[in-house]
């Protein structure tokens, strides 16, 4: 309709009809690709807050789970400095074997620092990481993701170092329950060990082995790494999570 206008004003030499039809059809063009671009824009801000959100939850369980590591490592070292001090008095009183049998139970035990990828990684494997706006988060994400994955090397250094002394103590003990029921046990373990008819062990001979304590000591001593690497992570990942609030804009006061 335009071009059929057009085309008859130039037969007719009506160039202002010829300009002003040419202005119409440019500002067709531009307005369609401003709408184009707007839409576009407002899909990916969509889909940027969908991401920041999903982030936010992988960020919060990697929090949850990073607490539990270090509560449960934690356990390990108190359990293991009893079993390191009872051997040096060579003595055991009250409780003391049942937690001594609990320290037998969980050694060698180690977390690594966690981190939930899903998000990260999808937004990695599609490109669309440039979907988050913010140059600061983008930097930090990718930071976190790289100690993350530097601290699984060092976990494995720290695992091949712990498996020897462990074996050491597994071995001079003997277990009397399914792996299956272990579970059941393992959830008051820090206030009342495992019932020595589960493990059993000849205390006055690991008394007389001075192997046995260094042993001990050495895995509660590699267990601290591990600890001290969750415990990093773990200021990575509020960290992060402070940036996620602020990119979401949501309050990171309390109360609010």
């Amino acid at each position: 309709m335009i071009f059929g206008r057009a085309i008859e004003h130039i037969r007719k030499q009506h160039w202002t009809g010829v300009f002003i039809e040419l202005v119409i059809v440019v500002l067709g063009v531009f307005i369609g690709l401003q709408v184009q671009d707007w839409n576009q824009a407002r899909q990916d801000r969509a889909l940027e807050h969908q991401y920041l959100e999903r982030l936010h939850e992988d960020v919060g369980e990697s929090i949850e789970q990073a607490n539990r590591n270090i509560a449960f490592m934690k356990l390990q070292i108190r359990l293991e400095s009893l079993m390191v001090d009872r051997l040096g008095k060579c003595r055991l009183e009250g409780n003391d074997r049942a937690m001594f049998a609990g320290g037998i139970a969980l050694i060698g035990e180690l977390n690594p620092t966690p981190l939930a990828r899903g998000t990260i990684d999808e937004l990695r494997s599609t490109g669309r990481m440039g979907l988050i706006r913010s140059i600061q988060l983008r930097r930090e994400i990718s930071t976190v993701v790289t100690a993350q994955e530097h601290d699984r090397e060092i976990l494995g250094y720290v695992i091949a170092r712990v498996t020897p002394h462990a074996d050491y103590v597994d071995a001079r003990a003997i277990r009397h329950l399914p792996d299956g029921q272990w579970r059941a046990l393992y959830r008051n373990i820090g206030k009342d060990g495992i019932p020595p008819k589960f493990i059993t062990f000849d205390f006055d001979a690991l008394c007389r082995d001075p192997l046995y304590a260094g042993a001990v000591s050495s895995v509660a001593s590699l267990t601290r790494t591990v600890i001290i690497g969750n415990q990093l992570r773990l200021a990575d990942y509020r960290t992060l999570e402070k940036m996620l609030d602020a990119a979401l804009g949501r309050s990171t006061e309390p109360g609010k």
